[in-house]
């Protein structure tokens, strides 16, 4: 389903009360003008202009819609006027300066049982996701232009315009257009400058709501925003994000399959459930709390934190603290270690069968738990270079 298309067929009836009759004729208008772009996709058109086609045959229906009630506080003629979308001229070679830009909708809506997987691919922006009120998925962004959403097949691909690119990309074919001259390379590398700091400077917020529902796969991506999570976790997840901090919180108590969340310089937060979870970044510190199989955290410079239950932990940094609080008994396998930070290791009540080995150069160890000898069912690993070394 083509997200433009959808957007557009939501924002024409945003004012209409929603009823047997108006859901019926949303239903048929949107599957028509589906259908239509489709037929002109495979006549050769681009996307951009089959949208602009289906657009310009929507031009007879804002009449017929606004014959239906109105929602409450929609009456005032002039705002419905700014609101409404408009169609522009088709396109030529030269375009009209003037014609009318197609206004974008306020946010995009998705059915969730189209969408089976979702992946973004932001900037500097910050990524927000939450619940929805409703049974449907929601994305919007602080400026609609700069988003763009596409679904291929049940995949739902969310990222922003790459003003910097286009900018530059301009001002190379407008120097290209007319003769060389020095003038025409100093304009071009002003306006090359000008976008890139602009770029930098300015980030906008994308915000999806999801509903209650068990999704596939979530591919998050983004160079310098921050992600934040609060929704219900898909079979596996996979977070990146080159400098920003990652917060992920699991809606409910269903586990995912996989998660893997990393991070260049950002801190990592996750609390959930999961039967493989690996976490990483190499300056900024790292912590999940939750119920899994096998655990894998590591950081360079930042401390590594896990509270919870798990069969298999093993946790390491280099500068930082590594510190583990297991919660259940029946664990199998703790390895912790750390080059200049402490390693802390704190078991449940009623642990038994235990083999501690420990290791430190310039720091001090210590155990609390009788050793059971190398046979044991639960073998710890702890060792550190110039930290200290606890197993209680």
């Amino acid at each position: 389903m083509n997200a433009s298309i959808r957007g557009i067929i939501d924002h024409m009836f945003r004012d209409t009360i929603v009823n047997a009759e108006t859901r019926a004729l949303h239903e048929e208008l949107l599957n028509n003008c589906l259908e239509h772009y489709d037929d002109l996709i495979a006549r050769g058109m681009s996307e951009t202009e089959a949208i602009d086609a289906v657009v310009d045959s929507l031009k007879g229906m804002k009449e017929v819609i606004d014959e239906y009630p109105k929602k409450p506080g929609t009456g005032d003629q002039e705002t419905k006027a700014q609101e409404e979308i408009r169609v522009p001229e088709k396109r030529t070679e030269e375009p009209d300066q003037e014609a009318s830009v197609q206004e974008k909708p306020s946010e995009y809506v998705f059915a969730p049982e189209t969408v089976r997987r979702l992946k973004t691919d932001l900037k500097s922006s910050d990524l927000k996701i939450s619940l929805s009120n409703d049974n449907r998925i929601h994305v919007r962004c602080e400026d609609m232009d700069q988003l763009i959403c596409d679904q291929d097949g049940d995949t739902l691909v969310i990222r922003l315009t790459d003003k910097t690119r286009e900018s530059i990309a301009a001002a190379g074919k407008e120097m290209n257009s007319g003769e060389f001259s020095l003038k025409g390379l100093m304009n071009f590398l002003g306006k090359a400058i000008g976008s890139v700091a602009s770029s930098i400077s300015v980030s906008w917020n994308v915000y999806i709501e999801l509903p209650a529902a068990a999704f596939n796969e979530f591919d998050l991506n983004s160079k310098s925003g921050e992600i934040e999570m609060k929704a219900v976790l898909p079979e596996r997840l996979t977070i990146h994000s080159m400098s920003g901090d990652i917060d992920v919180e699991a809606a409910d108590g269903r586990a995912a399959a996989k998660v893997m969340l990393s991070a260049m310089s950002g801190d990592i937060d996750f609390s959930g459930n999961a039967d493989q979870i690996i976490v990483s970044s190499m300056s900024g510190d790292v912590k999940a709390y939750g119920v899994f199989h096998t655990v894998e955290m590591k950081s360079t410079s930042g401390d590594a934190d896990f509270r919870g239950e798990a069969e298999n932990v093993r946790m390491a940094s280099v500068s930082g603290d590594v510190t583990g609080e297991l919660r259940n008994t029946d664990v199998r396998s703790v390895d912790g270690s750390s080059t200049s930070g402490d390693v802390e290791i704190d078991l449940a009540n009623g642990t038994d069968s235990v083999h501690t080995a420990m290791s430190t150069v310039s720091g001090s160890t210590s155990c609390r738990i009788p050793d059971a000898g190398p046979a044991a069912r639960l073998q710890i690993r702890a060792k550190s270079v110039s930290g200290d070394v606890t197993v209680r």
